[in-house]
């Protein structure tokens, strides 16, 4: 299914991207895009230098007052945390990002509710000497072909790997 926000629609969420840029005196806006699929409302992105940020529409069709304006300021706070920190690489949601969220005006909120038809991510079974963990694709990734390690948090044993299953929505 594909969706499609209105010109109105776009303008509005690129009027308040600006908007938020222009409060915290970080001009130029990065490009917008509205081609973000999947679970995710939104995402900022950097590139080869280049700053994108990309909305999906699905999330402001199915529930444009909890997406707009909090999913727009949510990633243009990545941005600027980006803009004053780097090349030091803080935590996503870390202090700098929800302090930024506050200077917006907005809860620092890191997921949404909105149920979206994206994609069904694995879930990776892991096994430590309490119980059983599910890992994502990141992580099973991490584990597998670059040697991480993840222990319990419980149990304090290291985590091993037992099978993979198709993750359900609750």
């Amino acid at each position: 299914m594909h969706h499609r926000l209105t010109a109105t629609q776009e303008a509005a969420i690129r009027e308040a991207a600006g908007q938020f840029y222009y409060r915290m005196a970080a001009l130029p806006i990065p490009a917008i895009r509205f081609d973000l699929r999947g679970r995710s409302a939104g995402q900022w992105r950097l590139r080869d230098g280049i700053e994108t940020l990309r909305f999906n529409p699905e999330a402001f069709l199915r529930d444009w007052d909890s997406h707009f304006p909090a999913t727009i300021a949510h990633e243009v706070a990545h941005s600027l945390v980006y803009r004053r920190l780097a090349p030091a690489r803080p935590r996503p949601h870390g202090p700098e990002w929800r302090s930024i969220m506050a200077q917006l005006g907005f809860a620092p909120e890191v997921t949404h509710r909105t149920p979206l038809s994206g994609r069904r991510s694995r879930v990776y079974l892991y096994q430590c000497g309490c119980r059983m963990h599910r890992l994502g694709p990141r992580r099973h990734y991490l584990v597998t072909r670059r040697g991480y390690r993840y222990s319990c948090s419980q149990c304090g044993t290291t985590l091993h790997y037992g099978n993979r299953m198709e993750w359900q929505p609750a």
